[in-house]
């Protein structure tokens, strides 16, 4: 099993990896202790289990929350079965309606879309894997998740262009998976993120300042998120129950979504929002510019400066402020 975290490794701490193609991201991972190895080491070129792999998800995210056991065969007992259930609770893993298979070799392609679920990579639209000799293999569940992570250039196949899709995926590829994925990894209480970041920052400590043009995941728990004069041209994922996030200073954010419940988002007198996606009950305080709200989720408060516009799904309450009084916008429409 990936055993629990070692602190205080550096780069160049894992000998038996000297000269391999992963080393440096085993190194890095392996410091910030998502992976571990057992008494054999961390056999790299060794198939992932679906259990490892839910143990590297379960610490590089943080879940914590947790559902009653539904696999028949998980027991409880095994050194997996909270990262198994933490997975499941995140919704990132199903099982095949009956079983989790913990103990079975994972697949390149289920792998590739669980990551994707996690990280917050919506699927393309549109999905083209015309480039790969072998992407017309993929299914249509997995194709528009493998084609975004292509695009993030999170996925790049093994040799000749290939995805491999069906075959087993080592240890070697899900930690340099995750390396290529996430450009910053803020781990410490207090951290402040700054300067360019070309990829996903992922915040996995209570309170993060980030001063750079990022895509960032909090960490499962109550985090606390500054984003300070900066501009995210991407998305702003939220998927932390009870986050609180602030946009201060002249912050730029072009999508920013609240997938869980129970959070805040507070956006300073020049700081903007081109599209906020509330996905789940959140509190906003806009004191900025909001252009568009999309309200997927019940018990959403807008409080402040009212959005440019506001879009309610069908079925779903539409925004008040906190006296009550429905949010309407300066457009309210309704979509299926």
């Amino acid at each position: 099993p990936l055993a629990s975290a070692a602190q205080g490794n550096t780069a160049g701490s894992l000998p038996e990896l000297d000269g391999h193609w992963s080393q440096a991201a085993f190194e890095r991972w392996h410091a910030h202790g998502i992976v571990e190895g057992d008494s054999r080491g961390m056999r790299p070129d060794a198939n992932m289990t679906v259990a490892e792999f839910a143990a590297i998800l379960c610490r590089a995210m943080g879940y914590t929350e947790t559902v009653e056991n539904p696999y028949a065969d998980l027991r409880g007992d095994e050194w997996y079965a909270p990262y198994i259930l933490r997975l499941t609770a995140a919704g990132i893993l199903e099982g095949d309606g009956a079983n989790c298979n913990a103990e079975e070799p994972m697949n390149r392609e289920r792998a590739t879309v669980l990551f994707a679920r996690a990280m917050g990579i919506r699927p393309s639209e549109n999905p083209d894997l015309s480039n790969f000799v072998d992407g017309d293999e993929a299914a249509d569940w997995s194709v528009g998740y493998i084609d975004a992570m292509a695009d993030a250039g999170i996925v790049q196949g093994i040799g000749s262009n290939t995805l491999a899709l069906g075959a087993s995926i080592t240890r070697g590829s899900v930690v340099t998976l995750l390396d290529n994925a996430v450009a910053e990894y803020a781990d410490q209480d207090g951290a402040s993120v700054t300067g360019d970041v070309d990829g996903i920052v992922l915040v996995a400590a209570d309170s993060v300042t980030v001063d750079a043009a990022v895509i960032v995941a909090p960490k499962a728990g109550e985090a606390r998120l500054t984003v300070k004069d900066s501009t995210v041209a991407g998305e702003l994922w939220v998927n932390t129950k009870g986050a609180a996030v602030s946009l201060e200073g002249a912050s730029q954010v072009a999508e920013l979504t609240v997938d869980k419940a129970d959070g805040t988002v507070t956006v300073g007198a020049d700081a903007s929002v081109s599209a906020l996606n509330a996905r789940a009950a959140v509190k906003v305080d806009n004191q900025g510019s909001i252009s568009k709200a999309n309200v997927h989720a019940d018990n959403v408060v807008l409080d402040g400066r009212q959005p440019d516009a506001v879009e309610v799904a069908e079925g779903v309450t539409p925004p008040t402020d906190s006296d009550g009084d429905t949010v309407t916008g300066g457009v309210e429409k309704v979509s299926g």
